[in-house]
């Protein structure tokens, strides 16, 4: 979610300016517990997913040198059969493919350029598809530079109106649970409700659905695609209506780019439920000085919300 994040940390930043130099330390902590996480998570991968790569790079030079030995027999130049391979790779890698004298689709059609698209501006970019041609790649940068700033902007307009709800409910949970609890732990009941719904709603139900229509997913990848393009890392792993027998393939890709812009909504929404708690900004961590964590922390600990604030169960008008 890097624009996302970007334009959520902004607020945060602003007017302090003058106050960063006092957390500089914290940056420097920060960014060595970064390159520890990098390299735990270079350690990790590499444990798990090498060895599965291994036998597979077994198995492919094996089945090269059988094609190899029975393309020799027939007296062609070993030069050919090397680019035989190579033409065979280049063209997988294009998404251009035959199967028993059927070829692929063409990557192009209009429901393809739509999600491609919705893939650009809301900066996913899962690489499965992209403009081979200098004119393409051309209009792609031109489209990025206006297409993002404003899908941007209109993202957070409805994140804007979407956190009304989200303010009458925890007003609603204050208003019930307010003598039971403090604000502070009003704050994460709330949190952990909009996250059960994004859960249920933006993760678990729409992965049911993708595994239903990708009869070659398993739940866990649906789940798993859903995670990588709603967080905008979009790894292009996985991709839906790759199935050239799916049917009805330009709707689904219109559709899915739907549930793309609409989970986009759904996460910012949740980030911006999360930094409201002073203790999960990580952001105000590291630019604000001691003095004002601490009355942040304690503004939370022991604050309440009175009945001026909260009206009929809402939160008032200040």
């Amino acid at each position: 979610m890097g624009l996302e994040m970007f334009s959520l940390h902004t607020k945060v930043m602003n007017g302090m300016e003058g106050r960063m130099r006092e957390s500089n330390m914290r940056i420097l902590v920060g960014l060595g517990v970064a390159v520890v996480y990098l390299l735990v998570g270079a350690i990790v991968f590499v444990r798990i997913e090498y060895p599965l790569e291994k036998i597979e790079r077994e198995t492919y030079l094996e089945y090269q040198n059988q094609w190899r030995e029975r393309l020799l027999q027939l007296d062609i130049d070993e030069t050919e059969i090397d680019k035989l391979f190579i033409n065979i790779r280049e063209a997988a890698l294009n998404g251009i493919w035959m199967d028993r004298n059927l070829t692929s689709d063409p990557n192009w059609t209009f429901g393809q350029a739509f999600f491609f698209a919705g893939t650009l501006i809301s900066t996913v970019g899962y690489g499965r598809v992209s403009p081979r041609t200098e004119h393409g790649k051309l209009f792609t940068i031109l489209y990025c530079v206006i297409g993002i700033p404003l899908t941007l902007a209109l993202l957070s307009a409805i994140v804007a109106r979407m956190r009304e709800p989200s303010h009458r409910l925890r007003g609603l949970l204050n208003q019930r649970l307010g003598h039971l609890f403090t604000v502070n732990h009003i704050q994460l009941i709330h949190v952990g409700v909009v996250l059960a719904a994004l859960l249920i709603f933006v993760f678990a139900i729409p992965a049911w659905i993708f595994s239903s229509i990708e009869t070659e997913w398993t739940y866990l990848d649906a789940f798993y695609y859903c995670f990588v393009s709603l967080t905008t890392i979009g790894l292009g792993d996985f991709e839906p209506g790759d199935d050239p027998n799916q049917s009805f393939r330009g709707l689904y890709k219109i559709g899915a780019t739907v549930y793309l812009m609409g989970g986009l909504c759904c996460m910012m929404l949740f980030l911006a439920t999360l930094y409201d708690i002073p203790q999960f900004n990580l952001t105000a961590f590291f630019v604000k000085n001691d003095e004002e964590m601490r009355f942040n922390e304690d503004e939370g600990k022991y604050g309440t919300l009175d009945s001026n604030t909260v009206e009929n169960g809402y939160y008032a008008q200040q």
